[in-house]
């Protein structure tokens, strides 16, 4: 624990349970053991690469918080600006403030966090956000670095120094405030590796709250194993050199490079392109498409050309009508998935990472060929592994999709005739 963090009489139950751990000799709280407790990626899904994870896991450890998605809770939404009603339920819960009629407020008795607000009010941690009147407290509004300085401030009895480390505060009312908390270590600025400023007038995200608050209260950080992250699915198509419509596939490449879907989310291209499409575009959607419907992935909406075009699979591809016909799909597995993609001056190629139990695919597709499919590595028993049939009888193909894991198979089809 950070000595000069002292709560008021009465308020910390789980500081005393960590000093008293300390004072025994006793292993930290939340040391590796709660770790080792945690699935891999940890708690929640959208929080892997965050540098406050750690924080995050220690802060749920303990019951301080428990995810912003309710009922599911999987979500932290770690660079959500936290509300100060938000701000007030950490506190009331990390503090164990008890229950209080004192209502003093007029603008939160519809909040959810309304009782939290009152705690910490009554407790003499905030005051309100309308001085000199103060009977508005503003729950819905996000928390600024400065208010949340004078709130830790408060609630730890936090002295200020006699200098501040930072030279935008001098004109702050919570200059003192901001100034105590960094001399406990909870904050250390805002511009690293500099560290002069704090940025009083910034927003506090839900991911930094749980560091300040976390340290605090003493607690440890908890970083949960690894996630699993691999190459689910690599998907290539090629195109002649140099042609105008070759600075649209690869533009849309540069535009779905990176994006991060967790699971449940829904990937739409129409959405990524703003409805605007141009010719090139589907040429990048196809390689998607590809990628996606190898990797077994929940395909939502897709629909072929009206032309076939030598350059894509046939029947196994996808264009786009602004409006009216879009890609779309769902990350439909329990891990967050990532798409990368790259190109030369003749091809594009798609890549899906996540996790299918450790199996990996290559796809490639040439007018000459077909596709082609190389497996990198079958994975695991719980992988899922797609098989794909196609029958043509002129210009007139049926598709047909079975998708095999360690829950049985599941087979969709679908027909489709193109013009010429």
């Amino acid at each position: 624990m950070r000595g000069t963090a002292t709560a008021r009489p009465g308020r910390l139950w789980l500081g005393l349970l960590i000093a008293a751990a300390l004072l025994a000799g006793a292993p930290s709280l939340h040391g590796t053991s709660a770790a080792a407790e945690l699935p891999p990626g940890g708690s929640f899904v959208d929080d892997n690469d965050s540098v406050h994870e750690g924080s995050i896991e220690a802060l749920a450890a303990v019951g301080i918080t428990q995810g912003c998605n309710p009922p599911a809770n999987d979500r932290y939404c770690p660079g959500r600006a936290i509300t100060r009603a938000e701000m007030a339920a950490f506190l009331a819960r990390a503090l164990e403030l008890g229950e209080t009629a004192h209502d003093p407020f007029v603008d939160t008795p519809g909040s959810v966090h309304n009782q939290a607000i009152s705690q910490i009010a009554a407790a003499g941690i905030t005051t309100g956000c309308n001085p000199p009147s103060n009977d508005r407290y503003c729950p819905n509004r996000p928390i600024t670095r400065a208010e949340m300085a004078s709130m830790l401030a408060r609630a730890f009895d936090l002295p200020a120094p006699p200098e501040s480390p930072f030279n935008d505060t001098a004109e702050s009312i919570h200059g003192p405030n901001i100034d105590a908390i960094a001399a406990s270590g909870i904050t250390i600025g805002c511009n690293p590796p500099d560290n002069d400023r704090f940025c009083p007038g910034d927003h506090v995200t839900r991911e930094q709250m749980a560091s300040f608050l976390s340290r605090a209260i003493g607690l440890e950080p908890i970083e949960p194993p690894d996630a699993p992250f691999h190459l689910v699915s690599s998907f290539t198509t090629h195109h002649n050199c140099c042609e105008t419509r070759v600075a649209y596939v690869q533009e849309v490449a540069n535009k779905i490079d990176g994006i991060v879907l967790l699971p449940g989310d829904i990937f739409s291209m129409l959405d990524v392109l703003g409805n605007q499409v141009d010719s090139g575009n589907c040429q990048t959607t196809t390689t998607l498409f590809n990628a996606v419907w190898y990797a077994g992935l929940d395909e939502i909406e897709h629909r072929p050309h009206s032309v076939d075009f030598a350059r894509y699979p046939q029947a196994i591809e996808a264009t786009l009508i602004p409006g009216a016909v879009d890609m779309r799909f769902r990350n439909d597995t329990a891990h967050p998935l990532e798409i990368r993609s790259h190109y030369t001056g003749t091809s594009v190629t798609v890549e899906l990472w996540g996790d299918n139990d450790g199996r990996s695919l290559l796809g490639d597709f040439t007018p000459t060929h077909g596709t082609v499919l190389e497996l990198l590595a079958e994975g695991g028993a719980d992988a899922r592994v797609v098989q794909t049939e196609t029958i043509a009888s002129g210009r007139n193909y049926t598709v047909t999709r079975t998708i095999t894991d360690s829950a049985g198979s599941e087979s969709e089809s679908w027909s489709w005739t193109y013009r010429y």
